[in-house]
């Protein structure tokens, strides 16, 4: 059976020509939705699949790899088509189409991967998009296959394109953490898993061409595995440390340490309401319903008129499963407010 005609060329395009296709194709398409040309938002980043911590630690992990084809404004896109174009022709020349286009999706990964992991270890969540992770990784497959592989030629024709390749990586690493606002997480995420790739590749470049396949697909597999391993392990303390549980867990720590403060000061200041009602939001955020409602009630007793006081013993009330009593407090609450407004 033959080909039509379509699909000969479209398996005659480059690697490089169709990765930078289906970037501009996302680039166009939400421009086209509506999505600022030069400097979009937040929000719509994120609606259109880019890389944020809580969803892609969370319900959509494919942002991971979504995000490596979306661009913050046309000057983003513009730089990394052009370090791709020069680096992708490159690397067509060094490796076959599968190595390559594998070893790039990888690479991206990789860096969304070190993106998430920066994020949660500085508990500054922040919406991450951009080909750059794949692109230093193809940096990095690119330096150490050529730096440490074994070739037919003299390596002084190499030394060239490795000096090149070592000035791209570390100018635009140095770069990118002078410049505010620039995830170079990301950037060395990609470049690290390129250049293990680019290792395990070298070792084995003399080999036949069997030996070589056989390690080449060894290597991408490893790599892929590790990222999914590495992808769960973080999922897995995110969850423990932002679920419910956790958060309610530590805001309750941080009420029990501030409760021995409160005490002093109410002790001190025995007939300031003020000071009972900040004590029993301490308590009630720390769990000691009971105590809550004894500070609740002095301050209330010290200043009748005192709504948020009633208000909160309402909810100490509800807290410990009191509910008649809880209605009985925010009913009292809702007559001092309107009579305040009026």
């Amino acid at each position: 059976m033959s080909s039509s005609p379509q699909a000969l060329e479209f398996r005659r395009l480059s690697p490089t020509t169709v990765l930078i296709g289906l970037n501009a194709a996302m680039f166009i398409a939400m421009v086209v939705s509506g999505v600022s040309l030069v400097e979009p938002s937040s929000l719509q980043l994120v609606k259109w699949g880019a890389n944020w911590l809580p969803l892609s630690l969370g319900p959509q992990p494919w942002r991971m790899l979504v995000a490596n084809y979306i661009h913050i404004g046309i000057i983003h896109i513009f730089l990394n088509m052009w370090c791709l174009l020069n680096l992708g022709a490159l690397a067509e020349r060094v490796f076959d189409r599968l190595t390559f286009v594998v070893g790039y999706t990888l690479c991206g990964l990789a860096g969304s991967l070190a993106s998430l992991w920066w994020q949660f270890m500085r508990h500054t969540p922040a919406v991450g998009a951009g080909a750059s992770g794949a692109i230093f990784g193809l940096a990095g497959m690119l330096l150490s296959f050529l730096y440490l592989g074994s070739f037919p030629f003299p390596r002084q024709a190499l030394q060239p394109t490795i000096r090149s390749l070592f000035a791209f990586a570390g100018y635009n690493l140095i770069f990118s953490a002078i410049i505010p606002g620039i995830d170079n997480s990301a950037h060395i995420g990609g470049l690290v898993a390129g250049a293990a790739l680019g290792t395990i590749l070298a070792q084995h470049s003399a080999d036949p061409t069997d030996v070589r396949r056989r390690w080449r697909n060894n290597a991408l597999a490893g790599i892929a595995v590790i990222i999914v391993a590495g992808t769960f392990a973080l999922k897995e303390k995110y969850k423990n440390t932002y679920s419910p549980q956790a958060l309610a867990a530590e805001r309750t720590q941080k009420f029990e340490r501030a409760i021995p403060e409160l005490e002093k000061a109410a002790q001190q200041k025995p007939d300031s309401a003020q000071a009972q009602y900040i004590l029993g939001t301490a308590y009630l955020g720390a769990n000691r319903t009971d105590q809550a409602i004894a500070a609740f009630q002095r301050a209330v007793q010290l200043r009748p008129d005192y709504a948020e006081a009633e208000n909160a013993l309402g909810q100490a009330y509800e807290a410990k499963g009191m509910q008649r009593e809880a209605d009985e407090a925010y009913d009292k609450a809702d007559r001092m407010q309107n009579k305040q407004s009026d």
